[in-house]
């Protein structure tokens, strides 16, 4: 059986944050705990299928509900990226980890970015998860207003759960369709007591986190970053102008990125959407654990 996680909760700037962590029985002294961060309105169960098999590789694991997410609290206001950081900080010392190994994917592969420039000597290894590839405040075309309207949620609260879950197994993910699988995208999403869904994360709060991504500065916070460093990019063949001229911006961001920080391995997976931790579980678990080689 893997292993299982346990559920807790910590005191961290002023809240209280929800945890689960995977340990293994026999922890070598060798190896660095490993903090995983989730996306933005997902939550600590998107890394359900990583985590335990980083725990049976030896590790201890512990991925964290952000604050606004999750089961953690939820106030109107702090989604900017320092407090985040403080958040997360706070909650790192309550657990008494030190030096991680932090992964971080989409929004929290910028928070996980921002956290290891602000704290260079906590990070052991820093790994991206298809996040943090570009800087937002550059995108061609785009102001504030424009990225708030194009990245706003939809409003789905209301759903029923059958309904919902049906629009998931349409795309990718349906290929690869588990009990288990079902049972985390639930967890990601609140479930009523009607049978309905609803995010868990505010759609004001939400908007809050999209005006701090447009703020960061993204490609400067590369330049501070000084432990090893592997950004994992989702690729999928360009299909039409449009997706085209994504890709091709997409690759100029990286060369940028590459230029800007040494230490980064980049690592593309090839026909793999966003959510690789739910598509690509082994590949992702083999990519962490290999950014902790020496490089050559």
């Amino acid at each position: 059986m893997p292993i299982q996680p346990t559920n807790g909760f910590v005191t961290a700037n002023g809240l209280q944050l929800h945890y689960r962590r995977w340990s293994p029985t026999n922890i070598p002294t060798t190896f660095p705990s490993i903090v995983l961060l989730h996306g933005l309105a997902s939550t600590s169960h998107i890394w359900n299928f990583v985590a335990p098999q980083l725990a049976e590789l030896g590790y201890v694991v512990t991925a964290l509900d952000q604050r606004g997410h999750g089961e953690s609290e939820k106030p109107d206001n702090g989604y900017d990226f320092a407090t985040i950081i403080a958040d997360d900080h706070a909650a790192m010392q309550a657990l008494k980890i030190e030096r991680p190994l932090l992964v971080g994917h989409s929004w929290g592969a910028m928070v996980a970015l921002q956290y290891t420039a602000s704290y260079p000597d906590l990070v052991t290894t820093l790994v991206l998860v298809d996040g943090a590839a570009n800087q937002l405040s550059l995108h061609p075309n785009w102001s504030r207003e424009q990225a708030r309207k194009d990245l706003a949620p939809p409003r789905f609260a209301g759903t029923p759960r059958e309904k919902f879950l049906s629009s998931i197994r349409r795309g990718p993910l349906g290929q690869q369709w588990t009990p288990e699988l079902e049972e985390t995208m639930l967890h990601i999403v609140q479930l009523r007591e009607d049978d309905t869904v609803a995010p868990r994360l505010t759609f004001e709060n939400h908007l809050q986190i999209i005006d701090a991504m447009w703020d960061q500065p993204t490609f400067d916070l590369y330049r501070r970053i000084t432990c090893p460093a592997t950004l994992i990019v989702a690729e999928r063949e360009p299909s039409g102008e449009v997706e085209e001229e994504r890709y091709r911006t997409r690759q100029k961001n990286l060369a940028s990125i590459s230029a800007l920080c040494p230490m980064l391995r980049i690592v593309p997976m090839l026909n793999t959407i966003h959510d690789i931790p739910l598509q690509r579980p082994t590949q992702l678990t083999e990519e962490i654990v290999r950014s902790l080689s020496p490089r050559m």
